[in-house]
């Protein structure tokens, strides 16, 4: 089952690599329709997110779960993928709403690291 945690944590980690590019790409074009590639990086963040704990919260991996960490991650991911569902659909959705993205993508990853 290692092997299957280690194949979600760098699917998870390249999510975020293709949401942080995303956010990357709307800054420097903001006219650019990339409202996919966000929703694309956030699905995957929630997706492999959920699967991770739950191998991790069943004992199949040697790793401890910090449930409280888990839940404010998991609350601004739902927040984030919602976010980047809005800008998909409305491109041009308001700036705010995009930076709100971006803030809470940045706080996310901050979390991961210095949590």
């Amino acid at each position: 089952m290692d092997i299957v945690y280690d194949i979600l944590v760098f699917l998870h980690l390249l999510g975020m690599a293709v949401l942080v590019g995303g956010v990357i790409m709307r800054l420097a074009a903001p006219q650019s329709p990339n409202g996919l590639v966000l929703l694309s990086g956030a699905g995957a963040q929630v997706l492999t997110g959920v699967a991770i704990t739950g191998i991790a919260s069943a004992g199949l991996v040697d790793n401890d779960v910090n449930n409280t960490k888990i839940a404010v991650k998991l609350g601004i991911a739902v927040v984030v993928l919602v976010l980047a569902h809005i800008l998909w659909r409305k491109p041009q959705a308001g700036k705010g709403l995009f930076y709100t993205l971006a803030a809470l993508t940045l706080i996310n990853v901050g979390v991961a690291v210095f949590w």
